[in-house]
C-alpha cells in the first residue's frame, strides 16, 4: 500500500514538473532564451525539493523514500507557478500583407481590439495591459506565434507642452527587408494611423 502511494506521489510530481515547463514555454521573455530558463529553474526547484523533502523525511522519521517527499514539493512548487503565471489567451489578427513592428496601444476604452490595421496598429485595454495575457498571432489564417521572437513595451512621449505619454506593448512581424514599415510613431499619428482618441494619457 504504501509503495503504491510513493508511486502515485511520484507520478504526480513528474506530472506537475511538465505542467510548470508547459507554463514557462508559453511565457513570453525579453531578453533570456525560454529553455535557458526552463534549465536554470528546474534544476533549481528539483534540488531545493530534494533538500527540503529530505528534512521533511528526517523530522517525521519516516521510511518513505526521499524522492518522494521532493516530489511533493516539486508539485507545490509547480502547481503554484502554473496559478501566478496563468493568463488569458488573445488573438491578435495581422494582415496579410504586413511585415514590421505592430504596436498595440494602450487604451482608454474597455475591451482589446486586436484587429491590427494596415499600420500595424492595435488597442489594449488598462485591465488586460497590466495583467498581462498569452499572445496568439495570426497571420493569413495561420498562427505565427512561435515566429515572434521578443516582446517589448515602450512609452512614447508627446511635446514638452502637452507633458503626457502613449504607452504601449510590440513585438515584431518578420518578412521581406524592403516590405518592412519602419515609420515611428510620430509619423503614424501624423498620417491618423494612431486613433490618439482611444489612447490612455499618462500625465
Amino acid at each position: 500500500m504504501k509503495s503504491k502511494s510513493q508511486l502515485i506521489i511520484i507520478v504526480l510530481g513528474v506530472l506537475s514538473l511538465c505542467l510548470g515547463v508547459w507554463q514557462m514555454m508559453q511565457t513570453a521573455t525579453m531578453i533570456l532564451s525560454p529553455w535557458f530558463l526552463i534549465l536554470f529553474y528546474s534544476f533549481i526547484t528539483i534540488c531545493v525539493s530534494f533538500v527540503l523533502g529530505y528534512l521533511l523525511k528526517k523530522i517525521l522519521k519516516s521510511t518513505w523514500y526521499n524522492v518522494t517527499f521532493a516530489s511533493m514539493f516539486i508539485m507545490l512548487a509547480c502547481i503554484t507557478f502554473y496559478v501566478t503565471q496563468y493568463k488569458s489567451t488573445y488573438e491578435i489578427v495581422v494582415p496579410n500583407n504586413y511585415t514590421g513592428e505592430v504596436k498595440l496601444f494602450l487604451s482608454n476604452e474597455d475591451g482589446n481590439d486586436f484587429i491590427i490595421n494596415q499600420y500595424g496598429i492595435g488597442y489594449i485595454d488598462e485591465n488586460t495591459f497590466k495583467d498581462g495575457f498569452n499572445p496568439k498571432v495570426i497571420k493569413k489564417n495561420v498562427d505565427i506565434t512561435k515566429q515572434i521572437k521578443q516582446y517589448n513595451r515602450g512609452a512614447f512621449a508627446t511635446t514638452q507642452k502637452s507633458k503626457y505619454s502613449y504607452e504601449y506593448l510590440s513585438f515584431s512581424v518578420s518578412g521581406k527587408v524592403e516590405d518592412i514599415d519602419e515609420r515611428d510613431i510620430s509619423e503614424l499619428i501624423k498620417i491618423k494611423a494612431v486613433d490618439t482618441n482611444r489612447l490612455y494619457r499618462k500625465h
